[in-house]
């Protein structure tokens, strides 16, 4: 009779197991009859964040990908660009049998099936079901269910066959959520601790393995995390992973993570613990490390070039950028000394005149969540800033730096105006009431001679010209000779570069070369330059500009730019009621603006008075440009074949020993006045003409006209 029982018994054990068994074996079949391709483990994209990089390879900013709406850090890294400790610690944590099974630890598989047994379907993962987990059955991660389990398995076995170990750990480090929005131990070892994963220590390594299961629950729990780290250190030294004493050496560092404030005592134990910032840890989508408003406009140009979903939807870029960090903080340092009218912004640029490649740029003084770049967007009146464009205009007209034109009232049709009649002044209301040079007009910069000088010209040519330049014109009136166009500042800088570079317009460049992950080269900048002037008269332009500067000594409107050591040439511009504060300015190697108003365009004021830009402007030009350039060639820019020099009067335009050094064509330089022989005394014909003394130059208010509109 017993062992009748005992064979029924045996029978029914032996039919459940069979049963229980062909069930399985079906489920498994049904589960895993149709498996994701593991070929497309090859196609997946894994998004990452892009680095920017300064032209000397120096990071700048990092642009995070976004994954299901939110902001994703992620930089994929090499498995020996992982500290050794931090590998081990994780490995040792999460899968300590990792390079003994085949992707499936059959050993910890026997307590999942156990603990399935009792309803609760945890355990049993190793790190190859987890790299499974995160990415072919992404959609299936938070199902807790026997057909994730089934799927998991099968594939991590032939993830097995077809990677090696070191491969597969190193998917696991790219792919694994690291609590926030770090993922992948490079994110998560700059989120936790702002470093880089080589570097990272064993306690460090420690810590991000125990967050790994549950990382924003344990990330407010710093002693809860601390015991599991005590945990994982004895075992490590029970299991031979570590000796005793770098065991103790690593529980005795005293480990802050970001956001937290910690106290510990030499034995290595916590006595004060206190999350001050819980968002310390998470990464903004755009992070700057320097030049925010620089980065903005790479942001932009990755945009239009690559679309916002290769940006945000893979990343992973590797940008190189044009920018000067030495210059970039050059810049920032002017901005932040600068003496600004009340309310006033500022934006400051600095580019390269051969090639356009914006080295710095200030954008404004940084608020936070400020992303208007004033230095991009900033479509501004220059005032006089557009008049060396005017002369550049006119001498390849045929105008030299000494053509005379007048400095009189002036009158011309206008139905806009008041009795049909355009009367420009100049700023200060007063004129000469003569006939002066070309370069004493700029010097003291006049409207009156701007406005003849294009109606003499054509004003339809110089409204084409401008627009070449980069300015905005929307009707071809005299008031664009005096500023009555827009621009930007960083159009600005680019215009002003024909000035020193044989006179190219550039187009402003800020992306040098665009790397993918994979070293791709997706991008290789070529510069843009558009000619604008002939060399010859660029040069002239040129030399107009050093003039302003230098020729009034410290009578000049721009004596403030003025650099020990260095020649530099440049233009104020004041706009009406002072709402617009320029310098545009050249020297070699640099060609740099900086703009200053309000972003409300109200008029400015300083100490309660109306402020010019010959006071505000320069001094903020001097100190970028002297520190930008420091220890640079700072020589005049050599002239092109085809021009002279000859000393000429300043005001009357006449040859003079003592008289200004200016440049013109070959056979327009003036000549000495012929004066007729008297009866008496002939002069022979071979013998020179004695040249007129100069004339002294008459003083009148210095100017610093506004743009005006008729």
């Amino acid at each position: 009779m017993g062992v009748r029982v005992f064979r029924v018994l045996f029978l029914t054990l032996l039919g459940l197991l069979v049963g229980v068994s062909l069930a399985l074996g079906y489920l498994a079949y049904a589960y895993t009859r149709q498996l994701p391709d593991l070929a497309q483990f090859e196609r997946l994209r894994l998004t990452a964040t892009s680095v920017l990089y300064a032209r000397d390879g120096t990071p700048i900013a990092q642009i995070a990908s976004v994954e299901e709406g939110r902001a994703i850090h992620r930089s994929l890294v090499r498995l020996e660009e992982v500290s050794p400790a931090a590998v081990a610690a994780i490995v040792f944590s999460e899968d300590r049998r990792f390079f003994q099974h085949y992707g499936v630890d059959f050993v910890r598989l026997l307590g999942a099936l156990y603990a399935i047994a009792r309803g609760d379907l945890q355990g049993g993962s190793t790190i190859t079901t987890q790299v499974i987990k995160n990415t072919l059955l992404k959609e299936l991660a938070q199902a807790r269910s026997l057909e994730r389990k089934f799927k998991e398995w099968a594939l991590a076995l032939e993830l097995e066959r077809r990677y090696t170990k070191e491969e597969i750990l190193e998917m696991y480090l790219n792919i694994i959520p690291w609590g926030g929005n770090a993922v992948g131990i490079k994110g998560a070892a700059e989120a936790y601790f702002g470093k880089d994963p080589a570097a990272l220590t064993l306690a460090e390594g420690l810590y991000l393995a125990s967050l790994i299961p549950a990382p924003n629950a344990r990330y407010a729990d710093l002693p809860g995390v601390r015991q599991r780290m005590r945990f994982l250190l004895d075992q490590m030294v029970a299991e031979g992973w570590v000796s005793p004493e770098v065991a103790e050496a690593s529980w005795r560092e005293p480990l802050v993570p970001k956001g937290w404030q910690a106290r510990y005592d030499g034995e290595g134990n916590l006595l004060e613990a206190k999350l001050v910032d819980p968002e310390a840890r998470l990464v903004r989508q755009l992070d700057f490390r320097m030049a925010p408003y620089f980065v903005l406009e790479v942001r932009r140009f990755l945009e239009a070039r690559f679309g916002r979903e290769k940006v945000y939807g893979e990343g992973g870029l590797k940008v190189y950028t044009t920018l000067d960090p030495a210059m970039q903080r050059a810049a920032e340092r002017a901005a932040e000394e600068a003496r600004l009218p009340e309310g006033a912004d500022l934006a400051i640029v600095g580019l390269d005149p051969e090639t356009g490649e914006v080295l710095a740029m200030v954008g404004g003084i940084r608020r936070e969540e400020d992303e208007y770049n004033r230095a991009t967007r900033a479509l501004r009146n220059p005032g006089s800033a557009v008049k060396p464009f005017v002369y550049a205009t006119a001498f390849e007209e045929g105008f030299t730096q000494a053509t005379l034109v007048p400095d009189r009232p002036l009158e011309f049709p206008d139905p806009s105006q008041p009795q049909g009649v355009w009367r420009p002044k100049n700023f200060s209301g007063t004129f000469l009431n003569r006939e002066i040079t070309v370069r004493y007009a700029l010097d003291l910069s006049l409207n009156l001679p701007a406005i003849y000088t294009a109606n003499a010209i054509g004003v339809e040519k110089v409204a084409r010209k401008l627009s070449e330049a980069g300015f905005a014109v929307r009707y071809p009136t005299l008031a664009i000779a005096i500023g009555g166009a827009s621009i930007t500042p960083v159009d600005l800088a680019a215009a002003y570069a024909a000035f020193a570079n044989g006179g190219y317009r550039v187009t402003p460049l800020y992306v040098l070369r665009v790397e993918d992950a994979k070293g791709t080269v997706l991008y290789q900048a070529s510069p843009e330059r558009r000619r604008l002037f002939s060399p010859e008269a660029a040069y002239q332009g040129w030399d107009l500009l050093k003039g302003y500067v230098y020729d009034l000594g410290e009578r000049g409107l721009a004596k403030g730019a003025r650099i020990p050591g260095r020649v530099v040439g440049g233009k104020t511009g004041t706009t009406n009621e002072a709402r617009d504060l320029w310098f545009a300015g050249v020297t070699r190697g640099l060609s740099a603006v900086v703009w200053v108003g309000r972003d409300d365009n109200k008029p400015l004021r300083m100490g309660g008075r109306e402020p010019s830009s010959s006071v505000v402007n320069p001094p903020i030009w001097r100190a970028f440009v002297a520190e930008a350039l420091r220890g640079r060639p700072g020589g005049d820019i050599p002239p092109p074949s085809g021009l002279v020099q000859a000393r000429v009067d300043l005001v009357s335009g006449k040859p003079a020993p003592e008289g200004v050094a200016m440049w013109f064509p070959e056979g327009r330089v003036p000549l000495p006045p012929v004066e007729p022989p008297t009866e008496a005394t002939p002069p022979p014909p071979s013998e020179p003409q004695a040249q007129a003394a100069p004339e002294a130059p008459p003083t009148p208010p210095l100017e610093e006209p506004h743009g005006t509109s008729p």
